[in-house]
Order: C-alpha cells, then structure tokens, then sequence
C-alpha cells in the first residue's frame, strides 16, 4: 500500500475557514469553496471603486489595512494570500492544541493578518513548465505535484536518487520527503502559521521554536558560555551556536558570515550599486524596504508618534526616533555606563561611543570587510569588546572550553549543556595586528563579464547554498561533540 504523504493527513485535519473580509463572519470547511467566496467580496468591492475618480485598491480584510495597490488582479492575489494564510493559522491553532505543553505567543495580535508583500504572479520554473497563478494555495499543489511525478518514477526494487527539476538545481535527494522539503527553498511555502501573531514558517520545528523563545526567564535554563544568553531548549541553543561560526567568505572581500543568506545582504549593500526600492514622492532610492519605510516617514508633516508616558509630550515623524527616544528616557534612565574597555577599563553608556575610544584612543580595528564592533555582556554585567570571531567548526573545537562536560551552572539556573566557548578565529588586533586565522572560503562563483552585481550575487549565493548543504554533516558531528543533542 503507497505511503499517505504529510501533506494528504493534513488535508484530512477538519479546520475552520473563516471570511474576514469587512463584516462577513462566514466559515466554511474546503480550501475551494472558501477561495471561491473571498474573490466574490473581491469582485463586488472593485465593482464599487470602479464608481470613483481616484481608485486606491486597499484591502477590507480585517486588522490588514494593505492599501494602494497598483490592480484589482494585485488585490485579488493579495486576497487569496489571506485565505492560504488563514487555514495556516487554523493548523497551527491545532498543533498547539494537541500539544498545550509548548505554550503560547505572547508577540500579540496587532500584526495578525500582516502578510508580506506579493507584487507578481507565483510562477513555477520547474524545467519546461513556467506556470503563473494568484493563489498560492494552487501553485503549491502544483509543485507538489511535479515532485510526486519524479517520485513515481524512481520506485523500484533499489532506491534511486530523485533530482530536483527546478532550474539551474543540481540537487538530488534519496526520498521525495527531503525533495519536498527542499522545494520550499525555491517556492519559499509555508506549511504552519503562529493563530496569534501570523508569524508563518517553513515547518513545525520552526514554529515551536518561536513558542519556545517566549518562555519565561525562568525558563530560560542553557546557556552559551561564548555571549551568556540563555535560551529555552537545546535546539534553541544549537541554532544560536551556529551564528557564532562565520565560515562563509565573501568573493569580493574578506568579510566573513555565518550563513549564506548574510553573504547575500553583505554583496548586497556593499558592492553593488542597485536601489530597488523608490520612494513615489519624490527621487529617493534603497537597497531595502526597511530603508524606504524610514525614509517616508520624512514626507509626515506632523508628527505620527506621540509618547504617552506620564508627563512626557514628545513627538516626532519617524518610528526610528521615537523608539530612541522611548529606549533612552523611559527604559535606560539615568543608569550606570554599561559599556566597559577591556584596555583601559573606562566605561561608557552608549557602545558607538566605546567604539569612537577604542579606535581612537588604543587604535583597534577590525581586518578588512568587519565593518563594526562586536560587545558581548560578561558575567559582572559589563559589555565588552568581543575579541574572537569563529571561521570555522574546526576553530570552535579546538577552543578552551569546547566540549568540556565540567560547565558549572549559572547562578539561579539549572544545569546548563556545553555551549560556546572562547574561540581563536579572526582576532580583533590594533592597528597592524594579525589579522586572525584562515576562513573557509567555500565555493566561489566567477565575477561574470557581463550581466548585473544582483546576478553575480544571485550566483555566488546559490553556490554558498548548496557548500552548506553538504558540509551540514560536518557540523552535525562537531556540535554532537560538544554534547548538543542533534535530532
């Protein structure tokens, strides 16, 4: 009898799809029928803009408040993201009721229905399809769809390898589970989404993850011995581990990342000269949406944040200053310096100003491509200057402390796994100094003649991608040596 595959058993899991289209409170229990009834609300609301002299297509899906987009056929693609966001969120309302142990989201439920922007058609670049649909929820099936035919292909008495078809994918795979799995790199789908907040993720361990990092302090019981933050499980901490270890070099100079996708951001903003995002009020242009957000906030002539603390009036047009000014009046008063130089021991209560004394006073630097300062807090609570950058698991072996099954634990804490030590890679020198140990420089894609930096660095990151693929068993292995326990 044929295996029922994951996404079968949950298409059996009765959920309840509920409108959220203006008032409408209808539900209904098929994907469907309810896609069906969203884009008639869809319709009839383009019907009555089509009445007005300056149509803005905004979205009347509650707690939303997406507006101004270009089209109907933007609004009605938007419209259908709610829907496949919306039997997200009622699976993942059912995996937390199954399991009441894991907690709850405590982020809120403001952001609820926010849902990332979807400017284009999904389209499929499977080799010779190319298939373009609105609803996310058909585009994901038809993937899965191209996955089970190589799937029925490869069965047989021995186990075949089963090769990913999208474009320019070599990647090849033992099991149409791990495919599956891997496809979601190229589609980018989610499968579950937090009913509280909306938060979407790739998978389930993925979603526990975020219920866990909201527990409690108390709960909060391992620690990384390398930064001292606590975190909820070994998991939790395995996955921290990792961003203390940059073995991922850029081509274009020698600053180093601990994952492929900052490799991207770092190309990104430091060597090509792309401005994708442009502001349609004036001839400003970023490298990010971030960039663009603060940017419109300059076009506010009144101020659109308001302090509501007691005996507090302050104002302002940027979400940027007014966080600033809520962090350093409100929160951090009047409190002792708690950036300290680990040269001279003077203290600071802001870590540029520790930076602007340890370049200019004890002429630190960082080796070519570190464009910044690091600080890490200490057991005596002091922030200080982080001395050691990990390149490589080899490094993160060898250093004190690594594996080391002796760890006491913290004070007010329970027993506390192995986490990061102190390492010897990339050491942070004076002026002149050694500039640290050999990094991984991994694969390294040819600048091309021809064509843009955004696809020299497309390429260079795709090679990145499939280096970490297989040197994740290396990794494995060396965090099972330092006692973390690996699923």
């Amino acid at each position: 009898m044929p295996r029922v595959s994951k996404r079968a058993r949950r298409e059996d899991v009765s959920v309840e799809l509920a409108c959220e289209w203006g008032s409408c409170q209808e539900t209904f229990c098929d994907m469907q029928t309810f896609c069906r009834h969203v884009e008639e609300h869809q319709k009839t609301w383009t019907h009555c803009l089509d009445t007005e002299e300056d149509i803005d297509f905004d979205c009347q899906w509650r707690d939303c408040g997406l507006c101004a987009m270009d089209s109907d056929a933007e609004l009605l693609r938007h419209a259908f993201f709610h829907c496949y966001h919306t039997k997200l969120k009622q699976w993942g309302l059912a995996i937390l009721q199954t399991q009441p142990a894991r907690g709850t989201c405590s982020v809120g439920l403001y952001n609820r229905n926010i849902l990332p922007e979807v400017t284009d058609n999904l389209t499929c670049l499977w080799e010779y399809c190319g298939v373009s649909m609105n609803n996310p929820e058909w585009f994901y099936r038809h993937v899965e769809n191209h996955a089970q035919s190589l799937s029925s292909a490869s069965t047989g008495k021995l186990e075949k390898t089963i090769c990913c078809g999208w474009t320019d994918c070599k990647a090849s795979f033992k099991g149409q589970f791990k495919l599956r799995e891997h496809l979601r790199s190229h589609t980018q789908e989610k499968i579950v989404a937090c009913p509280f907040c909306g938060g979407m993720f790739a998978n389930n361990t993925k979603f526990f993850d975020h219920i866990q990092r909201q527990t409690t302090t108390e709960d909060q019981t391992f620690q990384c011995s390398h930064c001292l933050k606590y975190l909820a499980t070994e998991r939790l901490l395995r996955d921290h581990m990792r961003n203390h270890v940059h073995s991922y070099k850029c081509s274009l100079c020698d600053m180093t990342c601990p994952s492929p996708s900052a490799v991207k951001n770092h190309m990104r903003f430091r060597h090509s000269t792309e401005k994708p995002y442009s502001c349609d009020l004036c001839d400003y242009s970023c490298k990010n949406e971030f960039d663009l957000q603060k940017h419109m906030d300059k076009h506010n002539y009144e101020p659109a944040y308001h302090c509501d603390h007691d005996n507090c009036d302050f104002a302002t047009r940027s979400m940027q200053s007014f966080k600033s000014h809520y962090k350093r009046v409100h929160e951090l008063g009047d409190s002792a310096p708690r950036y300290l130089c680990h040269v001279c021991e003077q203290s600071f209560s802001r870590g540029n100003n520790l930076t602007v004394h340890l370049r200019k006073k004890h002429q630190f630097k960082w080796p070519s491509g570190h464009p910044r300062f690091r600080y890490t807090e200490h057991e005596d609570g002091f922030m200080r200057l982080q001395l050691f950058r990990y390149e490589s698991y080899a490094e993160l072996m060898e250093s004190p402390g690594a594996g080391d099954s002796t760890d006491q634990p913290a004070q007010g804490k329970d027993s506390v796994p192995p986490g990061c030590a102190n390492g010897t890679g990339g050491h942070l020198s004076p002026a002149g100094g050694p500039h640290g140990a050999g990094r991984n420089t991994g694969t390294v894609a040819e600048q091309p003649e021809d064509g843009t930096m955004q696809e020299y660095i497309e390429k260079v990151c795709s090679d990145l991608l499939r280096e970490e693929t297989r040197a994740s068993g290396e990794e494995d292995d060396v965090l099972r040596q330092l006692g973390v326990d690996v699923p």
